[in-house]
């Protein structure tokens, strides 16, 4: 199974960080490739791009 990854732009949202990482969690489930009926146990990874400390400019969601 190929990285089903999720990304959200932070200056699209003007929510909490758990918020920016639901929907990138939400874009990377909607991407990943099982087949339909099927299951898997996936790994999840939370990260960010940051430009300066405090300042997130993009919310990563990759699950393997």
């Amino acid at each position: 199974m190929p990285p089903a990854i999720g990304r959200v732009a932070a200056n699209r949202l003007q929510v909490s960080h758990s918020q920016g990482w639901d929907e990138a969690l939400d874009r990377a489930l909607k991407n990943l490739k099982l087949g339909r009926g099927k299951k898997a146990t996936v790994s999840v990874e939370f990260s960010a791009r940051v430009s300066n400390p405090g300042e997130i400019q993009q919310y990563i969601v990759t699950l393997t």
